[in-house]
């Protein structure tokens, strides 16, 4: 069983996944059109999620913006039948694309996949958490 991380945005979303429960891995990047909650559940199935993270801007807490994201957890888990989690997502994609960087990916390159990525480091701050990693 693995729990799934989910960087969602307007244009791609960012998948992300941990088998360990410890350790957060980037899986794939899928454009946000068409029945995207069935083809994330095809992904999750696929994987054996038992658990949905999906990151939620803070600067939406409070606004209409925000609505957009309960929509769109409340959907995934009518539709996976499994539990599904907001987490903070604050300054994910900043910190992707700084690890992407030093890692030595060209800025084109790391744009391709930086959403996964973004959906790694909030997966990986849920798992953190969980554990009792963060300070």
């Amino acid at each position: 069983m693995s729990i799934i991380g989910i960087d969602y945005g307007a244009r791609r979303i960012g998948i992300a996944v941990s088998d360990s429960g410890v350790l957060a891995t980037p899986h794939s990047v899928i454009r946000n059109e068409g029945e995207i909650v069935a083809r994330i559940a095809t992904v999750g199935q696929e994987l054996g999620a038992e658990l949905y993270v999906v990151g939620i801007a803070r600067r939406a807490h409070g606004t209409a913006g925000e609505r957009r994201f309960l929509d769109f957890a409340e959907r995934l888990r009518q539709k996976t039948c499994t539990e599904v989690i907001l987490w903070d997502e604050a300054l994910s994609t900043v910190e992707a694309s700084e690890k992407l960087r030093a890692a030595g990916h060209k800025r084109r390159d790391a744009e391709r996949h930086i959403d996964m990525h973004a959906a790694a480091v909030i997966l990986q701050s849920f798992l953190d958490e969980r554990a009792g990693r963060l300070p």
